[in-house]
């Protein structure tokens, strides 16, 4: 359904290319996660920071990058200014769950378009906003978003119990935003049906073909993209989750039992998929290794980008029987990282090169706090070649 909106706008964004050295085109974009608004942390000096003040930092820091020139590293457009991105993936859990009083998905969704309107495409859910020190300039930079886990259990409920048992505005406002072409389109948080408004959709630019595939690729994001990627004829497809390919198996469906959400098996029923074991502590192995299988066959595939564990990681997944090697890039979150959640110094975010006509992407990571303040350090990189 936004397929056709999302081409032209590739095709609008393509005259936007950065130029680099030699007259080669270079595509950057930046890539987060895991922003979950409603929870708080240490930062800058004070003990319980929002993670709107958090965000809206890191934002600031977007802004930054735009006329840092990047390292001297050998990568892609090495030593040049990085300039306007032509997009910001986010790849999901923009709330929280709402347990011990943390606020409702409904709020945190209006924090997260207040703060990343004034940089991103996504307009503002209300006019209503304490706090003067943020623009009410509407920022024009794409932005591409997949729900994670805390968005759908937002929605659908929870092994625990959550007040309120439902709030599906974050996922609604993922879908209105990334798939809702026309605003007969859009949908209404009270109508909003998880099995039915599934969130994917791709746009092809410098003939890369960006997919954004929900939290994982399940069964029915499986067949959405062989429906979607029918008509490719070689090109490239970098793929955007909020899971891992090796994805937790309490994300999976229950395969005990009535197959329910409970308290007992505490499978959460965010992915289509029966999980391939029967307890949350075990991996689901049988899982990955159909993902494998699939990604397999489609050496279209030559990236991923995901969060969800949260910390910054360059790896290569070759699956549980060694088929494949496919390049996947973890990104940190601003709030709840494995690591930077107690060390604010290593903070993180991915900014992402891409020279279409070598064939090369170099992804960096971006240190936006190491003195607890405002600046740019750069910290691990990786290129590939697709």
């Amino acid at each position: 359904m936004k397929r056709l909106t999302l081409i032209l706008t590739g095709l609008v964004l393509s005259l936007n290319n950065i130029i680099a050295g030699d007259g080669d085109r270079i595509l950057n974009f930046i890539f987060c996660s895991d922003v979950h608004y409603g929870t708080e942390r240490e930062f800058r000096g004070e003990r319980n920071e929002t993670a709107d003040s958090v965000n809206r930092a890191m934002i600031a820091t977007f802004r930054m990058l735009e006329g840092t020139p990047l390292p001297e590293d050998g990568g892609v457009a090495a030593g040049k200014i990085f300039g306007t991105p032509a997009f910001v993936a986010c790849t999901g859990d923009i709330t929280n769950r709402m347990e011990g009083g943390v606020q409702t998905a409904a709020e945190s969704w209006r924090q997260f378009c207040r703060d990343w309107s004034t940089y991103c495409d996504i307009p503002p859910v209300s006019e209503e906003d304490d706090d003067v020190s943020v623009s009410r300039t509407q920022g024009d930079i794409p932005l591409y978003l997949v729900p994670g886990n805390h968005d759908v259990s937002n929605a659908t409920g929870y092994p625990l119990p959550l007040d309120p048992g439902r709030d599906a505005s974050s996922l609604t406002g993922i879908w209105n935003h990334n798939m809702a072409v026309t605003p007969d389109d859009s949908v209404s948080v009270s109508g909003f049906d998880y099995g039915l408004h599934k969130i994917h959709y791709s746009f092809v630019r410098d003939s890369i073909r960006f997919v954004f595939m929900g939290m994982w690729p399940d069964s029915v994001m499986r067949a959405w993209f062989d429906r979607e990627t029918a008509s490719d004829e070689d090109i490239p497809v970098f793929i955007f989750t909020h899971d891992p390919p090796q994805a937790n198996a309490k994300h999976f469906t229950n395969p005990n039992g009535s197959h329910d959400i409970n308290a007992v098996d505490k499978f959460q029923n965010l992915l289509s998929d029966t999980c391939s074991v029967n307890a949350v502590g075990m991996k689901a192995v049988g899982n990955w290794r159909v993902l494998e299988r699939f990604l397999h066959e489609r050496p279209s595939v030559k990236a991923w980008f995901h969060g969800d564990e949260n910390y910054n990681e360059f790896y290569t997944w070759n699956g549980p029987d060694g088929s494949i090697a496919l390049p996947v890039f973890r990104v940190d979150s601003p709030m709840r990282s494995f690591y930077s959640s107690s060390d604010e110094t290593i903070l993180s975010f991915i900014a992402v090169s891409i020279d279409p006509v070598r064939h090369l992407l170099t992804a960096r990571e971006c240190l936006w706090n190491t003195g607890k303040c405002p600046g740019i350090v750069w910290g691990d990189m990786r290129t590939i070649e697709y």
